[in-house]
């Protein structure tokens, strides 16, 4: 069930710290694609979408700002008609199954 794509913006984050957030993200099977939009100068994060299949690495080479580089990845959603985007920072991670009880939420809550 492929209904979520989540975005993260980076600039001279830590690996480590962005593969928590990749490790958290990919546990669950709704989520179609994780874009990791990278402003930082350098693509030293590009090595991070050979983790799995459903990463999308987007390397900007320069501080575009955190709305615009979402921005990206969003249009790409809606282009997808994927129901869902998650807009994540780089240093947010969560248990197994939170995403699901997220799409619940939303699914079950309209007005929302």
């Amino acid at each position: 069930m492929d209904i979520l794509n989540i975005s993260i913006v980076t600039y001279n984050n830590l690996k480590t710290q962005v593969i928590n957030v990749i490790k958290s993200c990919l546990q669950s099977d709704i989520v179609r694609k994780l874009y990791i939009i990278d402003n930082s100068s350098r693509n030293d994060l590009k090595i991070l979408s050979n983790i799995d299949n459903r990463i999308i690495y987007i390397f900007n080479n320069a501080n575009l700002g955190f709305g615009k580089a979402h921005n990206i990845a969003l249009r790409k959603s809606i282009e997808e008609n994927i129901p869902y985007h998650l807009v994540l920072n780089p240093d947010v991670y969560f248990e197994k199954g939170v995403l699901e009880e997220l799409y619940n939420f939303m699914e079950n809550n309209k007005d929302v």
